[in-house]
């Protein structure tokens, strides 16, 4: 499969509590570690099927760390294309009791171009492709007019939030949001039933899996609405475990597996991840 997204280099602060709006906290410790959630999603993808990353860096030392985790992990890198922009970064808050707030630089991801990733997915002819909004919205058109010109599935995480055309989202098998996501693409309000907003969003996608911080997974198809559950466990740290959940989720569909088993076993493995810290995984 190939993932077509980000790569940042991510600046940790561990803090005892996220600081309110003008107040100042003090921090428990300072980190780097690779990031963006196309590496996150790439990273969570390899484990079960052979993936490639399509994306940009700059020409940095952060782009030299993002390059070698990808490739440490058993990632294709070769459409990994380096250019003359600063490598993207993300500044992280992480709070004690595993919530964070993030801030995304884009640099090289902002470049990133359709030629590129049309030639990229011509060479890799992946079964499944995933990809999010950190890109240009350039770059999410091409892939999509891939996926519809060469029949294979799209798997489209619209995180952040900002407007996706109809001729895209008509291609989402499945489109995976959280609950913020849900309502805002099913253009609905908050605290709105969560089976009511899979409802909306099955007017525009073939398919619509929700997730729900440490509460259920929700599908929605054609054939109804179902509510998964996944499992308890003890919040440590949130940061990626919604993109290891797409990227695992979109790897298990290019093997076959269902929908739902994807969605059990992407749900049990983003579970481990969230009650261990970045630097123990």
């Amino acid at each position: 499969m190939a993932v077509v997204g980000s790569l940042n280099l991510d600046l940790t602060a561990l803090v005892s509590r996220a600081p309110e709006d003008g107040e100042t906290v003090l921090g428990r410790s300072l980190s780097t570690h690779p990031g963006g959630k196309g590496a996150n999603q790439a990273i969570g993808a390899v484990r079960v099927a052979a993936t490639a990353i399509v994306g940009a860096v700059g020409r940095d030392d952060a782009a030299d760390v993002l390059r070698a985790a990808q490739q440490s992990a058993g990632i294709d890198t070769r459409h990994l294309t380096a250019l003359d922009a600063e490598t993207g970064r993300a500044i992280v808050v992480l709070a004690e009791d595993g919530s964070n707030r993030i801030i995304v630089i884009g640099g090289a991801n902002r470049r990133l171009d359709r030629d590129h990733v049309t030639e990229a997915l011509d060479d890799l002819d992946p079964v499944v492709v995933l990809t999010q909004l950190e890109v240009p919205s350039a770059v999410t058109s091409a892939t999509a007019e891939w996926v519809r010109a060469h029949r294979r599935r799209l798997v489209l995480n619209p995180s952040p939030t900002i407007p996706v055309g109809a001729e895209i989202l008509q291609l989402a098998d499945p489109l995976v949001v959280n609950e913020h996501e849900a309502a805002y693409y099913a253009a609905t309000e908050p605290g709105t039933d969560i089976d009511a907003v899979v409802g909306r969003l099955l007017q525009r996608v073939p398919a619509v899996v929700v997730t729900r911080g440490g509460d259920d997974v929700v599908i929605g198809t054609k054939g109804g609405v179902e509510h998964i559950p996944v499992p308890a466990v003890t919040v440590v740290d949130t940061t990626g475990a919604g993109d290891h959940f797409a990227g695992t989720l979109a790897a298990l569909l290019g093997t076959g597996v269902s929908l739902r088993d994807a969605v059990v076993r992407a749900g049990a493995d983003s579970a481990k991840l969230v009650a261990t810290r970045r630097e123990d995984r």
